[in-house]
């Protein structure tokens, strides 16, 4: 994901200069030649977020405006690495997408808030583009009371270890949601719900999964009754090899994590082949229920790309907004607070992310 960020920024003509950073040199620097190196203005430099006090002096020298980061799993990296870009006084924009380092961050607000420099941590395709989804829905309903998002994700498009490694952390705890009005959770893995994704993804079976969305969207919508955000991949027999690898304990660990993914990568592609096949794929969807004058009324909106797509165009577009100071929230915020939703859906129309509505067909 993070070569793909970068050369998305490489292409464009606000980009001065790019530092391309990894906890390997050999790869930053691999990465940052394969881009056009040091003659288009891309340096390397070997950063470890996860050390905050390594990460906010890398930061400091580094010269740049935005720090965008693709690092992961979330549960390592994020938390240290807000706090240096805060300390170093550079605006920060992740991909994070795991509800207990947000849960830690949200605590940490009065002292993010006063670094004065806006961050937007998780602007991927959740958290980021199903905020923007609920956003759009919610302005066509006087009354909101039901969230429902739900994630179909390819395992061809999670080639990225820190992705899949914060999907199998994501099948091993307990799934906090909303329910009448009230936080709750659901057990891990939960029970599975069949779920229509667009075209060429289709019925896809879906479980409990938490989710940023579950911490930062109530307290915009006070009156909400229920919230739930789930995720499943489209190939049926990958899908059970990761709910076995979660059942048996493997990720709990960084360590185990690992291991299970070197240890089912041979059988990735013999797994994607078995019936029911994927479709290669990745979508979200977004249900918003409550009331239009009085009368219940349901908003269903959802995409689907490749994941690359999905994620990389939003955190490139938080990205330039940072580096051209338009962003409009300062401190800890969720995308639509910090952008305006409008200029940033139209943003990333313009780099073919498209939005479906789904409607009942009346009979």
């Amino acid at each position: 994901m993070g070569r793909a960020v970068s050369a998305e920024l490489v292409r464009n003509s606000d980009i001065d200069g790019l530092v391309v950073a990894s906890r390997s040199i050999e790869r930053a620097e691999w990465a940052a030649q394969s881009l056009g190196g040091t003659s288009r203005g891309i340096r390397s430099e070997a950063i470890d977020v996860r050390d905050e006090d390594a990460a906010r002096r890398a930061f400091d020298s580094s010269g740049c405006d935005v720090i965008v980061s693709c690092a992961g799993p979330a549960q390592e990296t994020e938390r240290p690495g807000v706090l240096a870009a805060v300390q170093a006084s550079i605006p920060w924009a992740s991909l994070c997408d795991d509800h207990l380092v947000t849960e830690e961050l949200w605590a940490l607000r009065d002292e993010i808030a006063a670094g004065g420099i806006p961050v937007v941590s998780g602007c991927g395709l959740s958290p980021g583009i199903t905020n923007l989804l609920v956003t759009l829905a919610t302005a066509e309903i006087d009354e909101v009371e039901e969230i429902d998002i739900s994630l179909a994700l390819s395992s061809s498009d999670l080639r990225g270890d820190a992705s899949a490694q914060q999907f199998l952390v994501g099948l091993d705890r307990q799934a906090p949601m909303v329910s009448d009005h009230e936080p709750s959770f659901e057990p891990a893995p939960g029970a599975a719900r069949l779920t229509y994704f667009p075209e060429p993804v289709g019925w896809v079976e879906t479980f409990p999964q938490g989710r940023p969305e579950v911490v930062t969207l109530p307290p915009r919508h006070p009156q909400l009754r229920s919230l739930q955000t789930r995720a499943g991949l489209v190939e049926k027999a990958f899908m059970d090899v990761a709910r076995v690898a979660a059942a048996a304990g493997a990720a709990r660990t960084s360590i185990g994590r690992r291991f299970s993914l070197l240890a089912v990568r041979p059988l990735r592609r013999a797994a994607e082949l078995l019936p029911p096949g994927g479709a290669g794929w990745t979508a979200a969807r977004v249900d918003v229920r409550g009331t239009v004058a009085g009368r219940s009324h349901t908003t269903s909106l959802a995409v689907v790309d490749h994941l690359t797509n999905l994620a990389a165009q939003p955190l490139v577009a938080a990205a330039l907004s940072l580096g051209s100071r338009s962003a409009a929230g300062r401190g800890l915020c969720t995308v639509e607070e910090a952008f305006d939703s409008s200029l940033f859906l139209s943003r990333l129309t313009q780099r073919g992310v498209r939005i479906a509505r789904l409607e009942p067909y009346p009979l």
